[in-house]
């Protein structure tokens, strides 16, 4: 489903849907687009559409999210981590990041010559 230009205060806007739901938000540049999806306490995911690849890709690298698709929906794969920034999520899966969080680090030293005189 999707909304055609909801309020910038809706939940839909602020909030991470959960769900086939798509809000439909007008912007007037770049750096608006950029500043009013990063203006909120949540980043799992996000996605770029566009056209014009070089824009596409450029405003993906701004957005503060966990994932950024562009052009496409969330392809996960077991070697591509997936973690969310800011409030969202609770940790990473997938990839060497993630196995790295199923990790406990310990580190040994050992100085083979000691003078206990």
């Amino acid at each position: 489903s999707f909304v055609d230009n909801p309020p910038e205060d809706s939940k839909i806007v602020r909030e991470e849907p959960f769900g086939p739901i798509v809000p439909l938000l007008k912007w007037s540049d770049e750096a608006d687009v950029i500043k009013r999806a990063n203006d909120t306490n949540m980043g799992l995911a996000a996605s770029v559409w566009g056209k014009d690849l070089e824009a596409v890709e450029r405003i993906a690298k701004q957005i503060e999210a966990g994932v950024v698709c562009m052009n496409e929906r969330n392809p996960v794969t077991p070697f591509s981590s997936f973690g969310g920034h800011k409030e969202s999520g609770i940790g990473v899966e997938n990839g060497i990041s993630g196995l790295l969080s199923y990790s406990n680090i310990q580190t040994f030293t050992l100085k083979k010559q000691v003078n206990f005189a």
